[in-house]
């Protein structure tokens, strides 16, 4: 059995993290295809004006997809320094509540909280009882995850694995553990799931740019030694092919 998520007892140290590098995560994370705001419009069935909460907002990125789309978005982002980045973008169409979710005041009931790559820093058991009770019986739970599928090229996968000293992560146990609090409440339908494949081109500095904002124990070393595989052994760029894998649950 899949155990719970325990990425949340390290919440604070991810979002100092996240938050020294602000501008470079807004710059070069990916922006999630529009199919995926699509299907969280339809199957949610929501109308212009309906009120979302959107847990964990980083710099924007879904957020200004849901705004655009006719949302009464309410972002909540622990990190400072993001939530500045996401504010400055939103101006005044989307609320900024800096804090965690599990500090979130409970206000009107919602049709839709959504988590963009970020559900799993929030405590399993606030974060069940904080969306049962602040989500309107009928309404969405969206949780979204970008997985990896493949870089183009197999060749580049093994060298990753060289230089890294493991393979990377493509299907995260994390996802599966976040979502089990969920499943097993009685509140909330089971999970329909939808995929968003996509695809980005990224030269060696971009590649080097993006995975520092993932985290993880690389040195400076190991970077510049990607770098010159990919300049050297693939023509300068690779493929990185991604998942956006939308997994939505009703509110009973």
């Amino acid at each position: 059995m899949t155990a719970m998520s325990d990425l949340w007892q390290v919440a604070t140290e991810a979002s100092q993290r996240f938050a020294a590098q602000a501008l470079d995560y807004d710059r070069f994370r990916p922006r999630y295809p529009a199919s995926v705001f699509d299907d969280i419009m339809e199957l949610a069935d929501l109308l212009e004006g309906a009120h979302a909460v959107e847990v964990g907002a980083g710099t924007g990125i879904a957020t200004q997809p849901l705004v655009d789309r006719g949302l009464d978005v309410t972002a909540i982002e622990p990190a400072v320094e993001m939530a500045a980045v996401a504010e400055a973008k939103l101006a005044d169409r989307a609320e900024i509540f800096v804090g965690r979710f599990e500090d979130f005041p409970l206000q009107r009931p919602v049709e839709l909280v959504a988590s963009f790559n970020a559900w799993h820093w929030v405590e399993p058991a606030a974060a069940v009882d904080g969306v049962a009770q602040l989500m309107k019986p009928g309404g969405y739970l969206a949780l979204i995850w970008t997985e990896v599928v493949s870089w183009g090229r197999e060749p580049f996968e093994e060298r990753l694995a060289e230089v890294f000293g493991a393979p990377w992560e493509k299907r995260l146990d994390h996802v599966d553990a976040s979502m089990r609090p969920i499943r097993d409440d009685g509140r909330f339908d089971d999970f329909e799931v939808r995929h968003h494949q996509f695809a980005r081109k990224l030269d060696a500095a971009t590649f080097v740019a993006v995975t520092k904002t993932y985290g993880g124990q690389r040195t400076g070393e190991q970077y510049r030694a990607i770098e010159r595989i990919i300049i050297d052994e693939f023509e300068g760029e690779i493929e990185k092919v991604e998942d956006a894998a939308l997994y939505l649950a009703r509110r009973r």
